[in-house]
């Protein structure tokens, strides 16, 4: 796994003493109480997480987060945009997420005190089909990139779903505008096909949504500074993790980017020749197989013929007794298999794929005509030729992802040597010190 480990900077200092926080990164507050929400979050997940830990997170997200902000828009960042969720509406929803994660128990109770959800409504409103048709046109589909034109978001924000008063005492209005922009495809799919309990359900999910962030902001004891902490930490997160799908440093083994494959296309033949030689162990291939199987058409009869072999029955002497296969009398054998020979090919394929030595367990024919099981007996590997496709891909794709790391790490690096971090040890029990970043990429 690659791993990228930087001490915080010499830039970082001790010299914070605001009892309401933690830290400041070139100038902007990192609250304690913000901070001690996070932490408590990642404590349901590992209570041995220590706060450090947790800063160190937050203030490597809101450098590389800065720079990603800095360096390229949200269409660029969050290109699935058009058939996911909104930018705004997915912030707005991993925040509600991370307030009912730190106070569930609180949020219970309170709504529970309050009656329930039902209660904060003052009056649901049952939306005219003509006004319904100004913002969704009969016979009107829905492309994967559609969104509502200026007119029929103006027609969907004159269309209330439920007027509201929360707890706090704002009184409100849900519209289908508010409804249509926290949808993703699907959901945007099923309000243009008129599903109404659809609709009705995702309004009082979006008023169970200010129903949170009302009684965070009136009733947590967190400041608007702490709020505002766990949304720019909730942004700084992910255009970090956009950045790195960028560079080519997705998570995912199997992504790619255009950084990636322009990386990839200045491997030279000397670098994968180099690669090869240090990593014998990733081109050994399987040369051949010799297997024998056991082909039945009744299912019960491969039952029987396992059973024989878990017994002690010799594979052979099961396929001579067992089989329908025109090789039964030869004990089943199939031979020496290449790859890509004359043997069935999903039949060849599972040879291949199997260990040595032992039986397989009863498999069903592709076609449904019978039963069989394979017995892979011996297996030579050998080495992938130097100059094989095979060898220039993976050698390839794994330098160039050395070469995208290496970029990160030099930005990563001089990201922290131009901030200003300051730290409060005073409040947090630890200096700058303890911030050592040491996180996958």
């Amino acid at each position: 796994m690659l791993i990228a480990s930087l001490a915080v900077s010499a830039v970082s200092r001790d010299s914070l003493n605001d009892p309401s926080l933690a830290a400041r990164v070139n100038g902007e507050p990192i609250s304690l109480a913000g901070l001690a929400v996070l932490h408590s979050i990642a404590a349901h997940s590992d209570r041995r997480t220590p706060l450090n830990k947790v800063l160190a997170s937050v203030i490597d997200n809101r450098l590389l987060g800065e720079y990603a902000l800095r360096h390229y828009d949200d269409a660029t960042l969050f290109p699935g945009t058009g058939v996911a969720f909104s930018r705004a509406a997915a912030v707005e929803d991993q925040l509600v997420a991370t307030l009912r994660r730190a106070y569930k128990t609180q949020l219970d109770v309170a709504l529970d005190k309050a009656g329930g959800l039902d209660t904060l409504v003052n009056r649901r409103h049952v939306p005219e089909q003509a006004m319904l048709e100004q913002v969704f046109p009969p016979k009107r589909g829905l492309r994967l990139n559609s969104e509502l034109s200026t007119a029929q978001m103006a027609a969907a924000r004159q269309i209330v779903l439920l007027s509201y008063r929360l707890p706090g005492g704002e009184a409100g209005q849900i519209s289908l505008a508010d409804v249509w922009l926290k949808q993703n495809i699907q959901g945007k799919t099923q309000l243009v096909g008129g599903d109404a309990g659809y609709r009705d359900q995702q309004a009082m999910q979006l008023l169970a949504s200010r129903y949170v962030l009302d009684w965070a902001k009136h009733a947590s004891g967190l400041a608007p500074a702490d709020l505002a902490l766990l949304q720019r930490a909730i942004e700084d997160r992910d255009r970090r993790g956009a950045l790195l799908q960028l560079l080519g440093l997705a998570a995912d083994m199997h992504y790619t980017s255009e950084h990636l494959n322009r990386l990839i296309a200045t491997v030279t033949p000397a670098e994968i020749r180099d690669y090869y030689n240090r990593h014998q162990e990733e081109f050994r291939r399987i040369e051949r197989v010799r297997a024998s199987h056991i082909q039945c058409k009744e299912e019960a009869v491969c039952q029987r013929a396992y059973a024989a072999l878990g017994k002690g029955l010799p594979f052979g002497e099961a396929a001579r007794r067992f089989s329908d296969a025109a090789n039964a009398a030869e004990g089943g054998a199939l031979g020496w298999l290449l790859p890509k020979d004359g043997a069935a090919p999903w039949l060849h394929e599972l040879a291949f794929a199997l260990p040595p030595g032992k039986p397989s367990r009863l498999i069903r024919e592709p076609n449904g005509s019978g039963w069989q099981i394979v017995l892979v007996e011996a297996r030579e590997e050998g080495m992938q030729a130097p100059e094989s496709e095979a060898v220039r891909y993976i050698a390839s794709q794994a330098i160039g992802k050395k070469k995208a790391l290496a970029e990160f790490k030099a930005l990563r690096e001089k990201l922290y040597r131009d901030a200003d971090i300051a730290i409060n040890p005073t409040a947090l029990g630890f200096g700058q010190s303890a911030l050592n970043i040491q996180e996958q990429p």
